[in-house]
């Protein structure tokens, strides 16, 4: 239960930095599922949080990333 908690918190806090940081990518993420995904196998809960925050980190990581570039070349 806790990697599931700790799986939570850690999307909570990535959504919470792209919407703070990278308004702009909020309409590219799906939404954070309002009810914890129900399945019979708590393992499989668990892969798919982590597959949603590895999710979230590739689009914030490849986003920030790419105007990093930009930002460089217009220098």
């Amino acid at each position: 239960m806790k990697s599931r908690n700790n799986l939570n918190d850690k999307i909570r806090l990535t959504t919470i930095k792209i919407q703070e940081e990278y308004p702009e990518l909020v309409k590219y993420i799906d939404e954070i599922p309002r009810e914890p995904i129900f399945v019979s196998d708590e393992e499989v809960s668990s892969v798919a949080l982590k597959a949603y925050l590895d999710s979230l980190n590739e689009i914030l990581n490849n986003y920030s990333q790419n105007t990093k570039l930009q930002d460089n070349e217009n220098k």
